[in-house]
């Protein structure tokens, strides 16, 4: 289509001034012919178009329009005489294109259809820069508009949108879009699941009856798709754990989507929780803390009791446990989990706290000393402790200094009234200490005897026993009256082993409990001292020997050993020998 300004624009061209000497005729081919007024001269006149001179000489001038816009045409018309008629220009148009509608809306462009879930804001553009008429309708209804770009509110109870639009230049087209509603199949998820098994049917209230796509995420991340036209449910494949989330998604028009409100949690994962005390038994205060890994925790506390009575606390609490003075405390401390999915976890410690010191008492002669005692001779201390895994440590004060030696060496040094005292420090295993204090005062009979018995190790490794006996004479003196002296070994006894080739001789000068030869036992003999005595031949290649003895003082000594009886070589002379006897014997 063309245009030529002042022209009343139809499919053609014509000039419609009364006092014009010059018009043109527009055809469909794209050519204008001038038309000139009879008092032109061709000869004299000029008309130039796009730069170049026409040529008027023909009957009919044709300009050939070959350039889309817009050109110029320049002209002076003159009379037969060489007088100017008319001199001046004009604008020509050539638009052969349609105008452009767009039609789009937030997400994409819009084609011939325009799929709706609920209502869309609807964005038109008319691009074209010579509009004539532009008509908007939605359904059959006229919508007024501002300007050439304009949104329309549509909604799925609307069926079409129709724009027709037409330039200066005579090129019309209409645009028809139908609306499409997009109805999505309700999902029967509506909220978190936690789920431990490995797949699980996602149902929907109806079948879907449109073609969609059924995105799986986890965590956010994409995993797979699911077809889901005509189906009322989908099986989901659970790959690993986390949070599964679900996208329903149109094949045909991949920007419709809807995001189901509910997701899936899924973890194969047994929840851990484990309460570490700082020490399990102590004398201080304990604190219990708890490493625990419970992702979806439903429940969860720490109960501690003590005595039956119950003190609850949060999982994440540190547990201080007190000590208290003189008392022997039990705690037990509970740790109890439940996750989301139904995995229960607890864990359980029992923490002593004693912070009470052993208890001790010191009798003598079968009777306990609790006030100040008078003795009258050597006295036989018996300490007896409440806790058999306590320790204690005694000293010994004779008149105020400390005596540094065993309490018979005090006594041998003690006279009438002399006070001696006795300080005990028992510490039991926790480090609980008691400290108690008794005072004796030494009035002797002087009738009475005193016995004291002291043993000695001598070079030989033999203890020496000795008894003494002592009377209290009238100075008020000890006197010696008697002194036994007695021996007894202290050392482990000796087994004398000896190897001669294959043959091993065994013998003590103590008593063989028994002797082992490769598990069985043998018989001991004696030799011509009297000494317990074994001989023993090696006939097997490896042979395991086990001794054992002990001596009068009950004290043992093992002996193992493992001996390899030696092979002799054979030479090949012997070999043949042996063979040959071994032939005449058959």
């Amino acid at each position: 289509m063309m245009w030529m300004q002042d022209v009343v624009y139809t499919n053609y061209m014509d000039w419609q001034e009364t006092n014009t000497f010059i018009n043109g005729v527009a055809s469909a081919s794209g050519n204008v012919e001038l038309l000139f007024n009879e008092k032109v001269d061709r000869d004299t006149s000029l008309v130039i178009y796009d730069g170049k001179q026409i040529d008027l000489s023909h009957e009919h001038t044709y300009i050939d329009i070959q350039k889309e816009g817009i050109t110029q045409l320049v002209y002076i018309l003159k009379d037969i005489d060489g007088y100017a008629l008319e001199e001046g220009e004009k604008t020509i148009l050539l638009d052969t294109t349609l105008p452009n509608i767009v039609v789009k809306t937030k997400d994409c462009m819009i084609k011939d259809v325009l799929p709706l879930i609920d209502c869309e804001k609807v964005h038109v553009q008319i691009l074209e820069e010579n509009v004539d008429h532009v008509d908007v309708y939605l359904d059959d209804e006229k919508v007024e508009f501002g300007n050439l770009e304009f949104d329309l509110d549509v909604s799925t109870k609307n069926r079409i949108i129709k724009v027709l639009c037409r330039d200066i230049a005579g090129n019309e087209i209409e645009r028809k879009i139908e609306i499409l509603p997009i109805v999505f199949p309700e999902c029967l998820l509506q909220e978190r699941t936690y789920v431990k098994d490995n797949k699980l049917d996602l149902g929907f209230e109806s079948i879907c009856e449109i073609p969609l796509h059924l995105h799986v995420y986890c965590d956010g991340n994409y995993l797979y798709s699911i077809d889901l036209e005509n189906k009322d449910f989908a099986t989901i494949d659970f790959g690993k754990s986390g949070v599964y989330t679900f996208v329903l998604e149109h094949k045909e028009y991949p920007h419709i989507k809807k995001e189901l409100q509910g997701s899936i949690v899924y973890s194969n994962i047994l929840p851990t929780l484990t309460l570490q005390p700082s020490a399990k038994v102590s004398n201080e205060d304990v604190f219990v803390n708890l490493n625990w890994n419970v992702p979806y925790l439903e429940r969860g506390y720490i109960d501690v009791e003590l005595n039956g009575i119950k003190d609850r606390h949060y999982l994440n609490e540190t547990i201080h446990l007190f000590a208290v003075n003189n008392r022997d405390l039990f705690y037990k401390v509970i740790a109890y989990a439940k996750d989301a999915f139904g995995n229960e976890v607890w864990d359980q410690v029992i923490v002593q706290i004693d912070k009470r010191a052993p208890s001790t008492s010191l009798y003598v002669n079968n009777e306990q000393i609790l006030d100040k005692t008078i003795i009258k001779k050597l006295p036989e201390f018996e300490y007896r402790m409440d806790d058999h895994n306590a320790t204690m440590k005694v000293e010994y004060y004779l008149n105020g200094i400390f005596m540094d030696m065993d309490i018979e060496k005090i006594f041998n040094r003690m006279v009438r009234d002399d006070i001696l005292k006795v300080v005990t420090y028992t510490t039991d295993t926790l480090n609980n200490l008691e400290k108690k204090e008794y005072e004796f005062v030494f009035s002797p009979d002087k009738e009475k005897e005193i016995i004291s018995k002291s043993e000695q190790l001598t070079n030989k490794n033999e203890v020496v026993t000795f008894e003494r006996i002592w009377n209290v004479n009238d100075k008020n003196e000890l006197v010696l009256t008697k002194s036994v002296k007695k021996f007894q070994k202290q050392s482990k006894p000796v087994i004398h082993y000896l190897r001669k080739k294959n043959k091993v001789q065994i013998w003590t000068e103590d008593t063989i409990e028994y002797v082992l030869v490769n598990g069985k036992k043998i018989n001991i003999k004696k030799d011509v001292l009297g000494h317990d005595f074994i001989e023993l031949s090696l006939k097997k290649h490896k042979t395991n020997i086990e001794v054992k003895v002990k001596n009068e003082s009950n004290r043992t000594s093992t002996l193992k050993k493992e001996e390899v009886r030696k092979q002799l070589k054979i030479s090949f002379i012997q070999k043949i020998w042996m063979f040959i006897k071994r032939i005449l014997n058959l």
